[in-house]
């Protein structure tokens, strides 16, 4: 909130206290939206898209749009990375994540109970200082046009702009303590069981979420390519390897900067929708799984 205009937030189907600290910051805070609430098969391009759609009666041309996780912490505000670290003709953004594992001598500190659940209190920038640096970027980042289409199969808007050469670095902490990791690979497992979640997902996702045993996650301390962060210095910034060869980048500027406007207003509407409900019979074997 300290950065952004607007907030969108969809719930597909928390069973914590999520929706309800969403409800109590939105009757604060007037640039949050509410979605909804809805207990879905999770796809990442079906709500993804379904945001968006949702979302964009809000938007203007040329308003930046953001796709964020809730367990990503952005290292540079994304309105002084557009500012400081993107040129004038670059639309488009991909992340370079630094994703912050958890460590044997960590989980040990746990099992000892040198750390119990009241530690989360304590900011989780103290709590995990060990990362590798992702070798994977995604587009995250993209300056809103009107006539652009987000399809419901597709992880980003068609021809989303021109991607700059900078990559927006989020700190990713996906793993933050034993109990939260337990959880986590539970209800993963549990939702690739159901055949219309798993057909919504490549075969990356389904070998990484299939992990039922969370401790398979956990890395040793001299891991190859683990790093320490200090909570104040500069992250490794890698090889810019997401962007094209000379010549392509060439063309897609030309194309971006002349002819893609002109075609988003000739081409089909293409198929949106949102994700499938979950229903009530699967949302209670999952509860029970998860409880056991």
């Amino acid at each position: 909130m300290r950065w952004a205009d607007h907030i969108h937030i969809f719930d597909t189907g928390s069973t914590d206290e999520t929706w309800g600290i969403a409800t109590e910051m939105a009757a604060r805070h007037p640039q949050i939206h509410l979605i909804g609430r809805r207990p879905v098969y999770f796809s990442d391009t079906e709500v993804r898209s379904f945001i968006f759609a949702e979302a964009r009666r809000l938007m203007a041309a040329g308003d930046w749009v953001l796709r964020c996780d809730a367990d990503e912490f952005h290292h540079v505000p994304p309105p002084v990375f557009v500012r400081e670290h993107m040129r004038g003709h670059e639309t488009a953004a991909y992340h370079q994540y630094y994703d912050f594992q958890l460590t044997r001598d960590e989980l040990k500190a746990w099992n000892e109970g040198r750390e119990t659940l009241a530690d989360r209190a304590r900011p989780i920038a103290e709590r995990r200082r060990f990362f590798t640096v992702s070798a994977e970027p995604e587009p995250r980042l993209f300056r809103y046009r009107a006539a652009m289409q987000w399809p419901h199969y597709a992880s980003f808007p068609v021809n989303a702009g021109y991607v700059a050469r900078a990559r927006l670095p989020i700190r990713h902490y996906p793993h933050r303590d034993p109990a939260q990791m337990k959880a986590r690979c539970q209800l993963h497992s549990r939702m690739l069981a159901y055949p219309p979640s798993r057909s919504t997902w490549t075969e990356a996702d389904i070998h990484h979420w299939g992990v039922e045993n969370w401790e398979e996650f956990i890395v040793k301390g001299d891991e190859p390519g683990l790093l320490r962060w200090d909570g104040t210095s500069a992250l490794p910034l890698p090889v810019p390897s997401h962007l094209p060869g000379k010549a392509k980048r060439l063309v897609q500027r030309v194309a971006h900067a002349w002819v893609v406007s002109w075609l988003e207003r000739l081409r089909p509407k293409l198929p949106g929708g949102g994700p499938h409900p979950l229903p009530s019979e699967v949302q209670e074997q999952l509860a029970c799984r998860l409880q056991a």
